[in-house]
């Protein structure tokens, strides 16, 4: 499993992925778009050239919120900048407004594997890292970062510090 991950430099920083978010905007306000255009010219108004949006029809208001919604989380997640830095000997989890580190030596061990609740696919779903002094370990889903195979490689590379060269 170890000879298909690429070997990572220490320290790394992973930043989180926004494609998801840039996505589900344009998806959505595609969808909403093609909904007014198709309820246009089913009332026959694009002939007249004429557009009427009915602000009070269910489904504009529920795209309208869809879209909304994608926006501000977007916004929110950009502003924000999380990501996890992997050095030597500690495991970072940075944002603009908190930073949070976990020594080496307060981690008891890392498995990677994937969400029993959840029925995600692929082996590296998820990976736990067990603190001492918390009773519920960290979750960090390498999916959600860029370079997530890297990643990975990164947290292994932790877990194994005598395969380090």
């Amino acid at each position: 499993m170890t000879d298909k991950l690429p070997k990572v430099q220490l320290p790394a920083e992973y930043h989180v992925k926004l494609d998801f978010y840039w996505q589900s905007i344009a998806m959505y306000a595609i969808t909403l778009i093609s909904y007014v255009m198709i309820k246009a010219i089913w009332d026959s108004t694009l002939q007249q050239g004429l557009v009427n949006v009915v602000l009070t029809d269910p489904v504009v208001v529920l795209l309208g919120s869809f879209v909304l919604i994608s926006t501000v989380s977007l916004i929110v997640n950009s502003v924000s900048r999380r990501s996890v830095l992997i050095s030597d000997d500690a495991i970072t989890y940075i944002s603009r407004f908190h930073e949070r580190s976990f020594n080496l030596s307060e981690i008891e061990k890392i498995v990677v594997g994937r969400e029993r609740r959840t029925n995600v696919r692929g082996v590296l779903a998820v990976v736990r890292i067990y603190v001492r002094g918390r009773r519920r370990p960290l979750r960090l889903r390498p999916g959600l970062y860029e370079n997530e195979n890297q990643l990975v490689s990164a947290l292994l590379s932790l877990r194994h510090p005598s395969l380090q060269s």
